[in-house]
């Protein structure tokens, strides 16, 4: 059986597509783009969208604000245009990891967590400005509310089908499983930025599925060691 595709976040029409092999002034506008992306990524990240300031931006890429502005008009357009590449980034990941039969979820699951834990920085912009788009005029707070419903949809999709063939345990709801699921993993990816009490996330992420996923189903799921359990 197919596994359903998981919802793709929709990307700007404004935004141009890098094209492989382009030269001359949209290569050059390419590569200015890519470079104030990434600045603003560690501005942001570390300052989160209040405090962090154009100038800082523009100082970090060697450009003037101005210079900035010609490519995204106002900081909360480009705060967006950050967030669009994560997400444009992270839907590339999915489509390579898209689990070509029900017996491949859990792995492709857990190559997501391993795919974030190995990008820290990423995943301290998103924290930062998740928790910072809960006030006011925030223009992230649409951005936040439709990015968890779409996961969460996905991951519902992902376990109804689970469910409909009978590999989940008795008892476990598919949109219970995709809430809690989701909650998991962006509890346990926090405490990790904050003081590490998070412990290793795909570990923790691969324990809550061995209690929802029928062992049988699927022995690919790796399992936890003991610490009584002695290497030979």
């Amino acid at each position: 059986m197919l596994v359903p595709a998981f919802p793709s976040v929709s990307v700007l029409a404004s935004e141009e597509p890098t094209t492989p092999g382009r030269r001359g002034p949209y290569r050059k506008t390419v590569l200015t783009r890519e470079a104030i992306l990434s600045a603003a990524m560690d501005v942001f990240a570390t300052r989160g969208y209040r405090a962090g300031s154009m100038r800082e931006i523009a100082e970090r890429v060697g450009m003037d604000q101005t210079s900035i502005l010609h490519h995204y008009p106002t900081k909360a357009a480009l705060l967006l245009a950050v967030m669009e590449e994560r997400d444009r980034r992270a839907d590339e990941l999915i489509e390579a990891e898209h689990p070509q039969s029900l017996r491949d979820v859990p792995e492709a699951f857990l190559a997501l967590a391993r795919s974030n834990v190995a990008t820290p920085g990423v995943i301290q912009l998103y924290s930062v400005l998740a928790a910072e788009s809960v006030t006011p005029d925030h223009p992230l707070g649409d951005y936040f509310r439709d990015r968890i419903a779409r996961v969460r949809t996905g991951f519902a999709a992902w376990f109804a089908e689970l469910d409909a063939e009978g590999l989940l345990r008795d008892g476990v709801d598919p949109a219970f499983a995709a809430s809690s699921f989701l909650a998991l993993w962006e509890g346990a990816q926090l405490h990790g930025l904050i003081d590490g009490s998070g412990g290793d996330v795909t570990e923790t992420l691969s324990r809550y599925l061995r209690l929802v996923v029928r062992d049988e189903a699927f022995p690919a799921i790796p399992a936890t060691k003991k610490k009584d359990d002695v290497v030979e």
